[in-house]
């Protein structure tokens, strides 16, 4: 019987088929095994040798990725009907394992490591040898990249010193000292306060919105157009408007003007026969001399009760809930024709990021904040005014809707 098999391999040793080589797969943009060892390939057309444990960063990494392929025979197997420069022949020798789960992914582009020294120490490690199938989970997709890459460029790469920062510096000041004294106050920046004369919080530093210049539809239809801001360090820039607004809506908030709002609560708010007593919200200041405890220098707790607040704290070094120590009334409100309770329950979730996670005996205390006195006062009448409020820690600022 004739063997074909070994008829046609005797046949393709002759001269005349040298130049036949395998026919290549169709590269996938989502194989990425494939896209690895290919990169191993241009490195070596580039360069006329083997990627070195020697080299820089990014030349260790296509040395441990191709001793890792030549080390697994699943992925030897996968690479092969690629390596059109025969990089796997000096292969020693392959082990058996189970082949990875064949997996999907969304065109992707390879992060950059522009950090070195971090870089070189994860070099070092013996698990670096990662699939690339595992290194996807650190790619952005390039559209991400390209957008933030924009916004960064237009935001931050056109600031310049601002020659006539004398004019604005006393307006930065006035509104700093009426953010202070309540006059102003911080609030959730909507699309319509981009206006000349308006001031926002761009990523905690103040700006003045000084000149709108001509408007126009930009490329998606959309109104348009430079701006001029200036910038309370003294700087100024001439990004577009709606690149202001992206900042704004992300890591910004717009500041109101000089407004009497904080009279509203004692102006309108008239008691009658009529009004049923809630209850009181009470703020609390411990007079425990634990270094646990005086360590912190806005630490309050929140609290309601029926009773008068003096009641209420009567025994307050035998329970836990007061960390089992005296304590000192610093504010209390008493409210009427609402659930006093809905409004401490208000109050807890409006400030749960600074909660601090107090031990008392075997008892965890859930109504300990760390957060300074006139925000919690002013924080109680917002909410008893119904409106809506948000908390920024890191400015220790209250934010509201409107």
């Amino acid at each position: 019987m004739i063997d074909w098999d070994k008829e046609l391999a005797d046949v393709l040793k002759d001269p005349v088929f040298a130049d036949v080589k395998p026919t290549l797969h169709r590269l996938s943009s989502s194989d990425r095994l494939v896209r690895s060892f290919d990169e191993i390939t241009a490195f070596v057309e580039s360069n006329g040798r083997n990627p070195s444990a020697d080299g820089n960063m990014s030349e260790r990494m296509l040395y441990k990725r191709l001793e890792g392929i030549k080390s697994d025979k699943a992925k030897y197997d996968k690479c092969k009907p690629y390596d059109r420069l025969n990089l796997l022949e000096d292969q020693t020798e392959v082990t058996d394992v189970c082949s990875e789960p064949k997996t999907v992914y969304e065109e992707t582009i390879e992060e950059e490591k522009s950090d070195d020294e971090l870089l070189a120490e994860f070099l070092k490690d013996p698990i670096f040898n990662i699939s690339p199938e595992a290194e996807a989970i650190f790619d952005l997709p390039e559209y991400m990249i390209k957008d933030i890459e924009r916004a960064k460029a237009d935001y931050i790469g056109k600031r310049v010193k601002c020659e006539d920062f004398e004019m604005f510096e006393p307006l930065f000041q006035n509104v700093h000292a009426e953010l202070r004294n309540k006059k102003r106050k911080l609030i959730k920046f909507k699309e319509a306060h981009l206006q000349e004369g308006n001031f926002f919080v761009v990523g905690g530093v103040l700006t003045y919105l000084a000149k709108i210049h001509k408007l126009q539809k930009n490329g998606n239809h959309k109104i348009d157009g430079r701006i001029r801001c200036i910038y309370e360090n003294g700087t100024e820039s001439d990004i577009l408007l709606r690149s202001l607004g992206k900042y704004l809506f992300n890591e910004g908030y717009t500041v109101t003007h000089n407004e009497d709002e904080y009279g509203y609560f004692e102006r309108m708010f008239k008691l009658t026969d009529m009004d049923i007593d809630s209850g009181y919200i009470y703020v609390l200041k411990s007079r425990s001399n634990a270094p646990s405890i005086t360590k912190y220098k806005n630490l309050y707790k929140i609290g309601f009760t029926t009773r008068t607040v003096e009641e209420r704290i009567a025994n307050a070094k035998n329970q836990a809930t007061y960390l089992y120590a005296d304590v000192e009334i610093v504010a209390t409100w008493k409210i009427y024709n609402v659930k006093s309770v809905d409004v401490e329950n208000a109050i807890h979730r409006l400030f749960d990021k600074v909660q601090l996670q107090l031990t008392a005996g075997d008892y965890t205390p859930k109504e300990w904040y760390v957060v300074p006195l006139a925000v919690i006062n002013e924080a109680v009448n917002l909410l008893m005014m119904g409106k809506k409020v948000l908390y920024d820690d890191t400015l220790q600022q209250l934010i509201t809707e409107d």
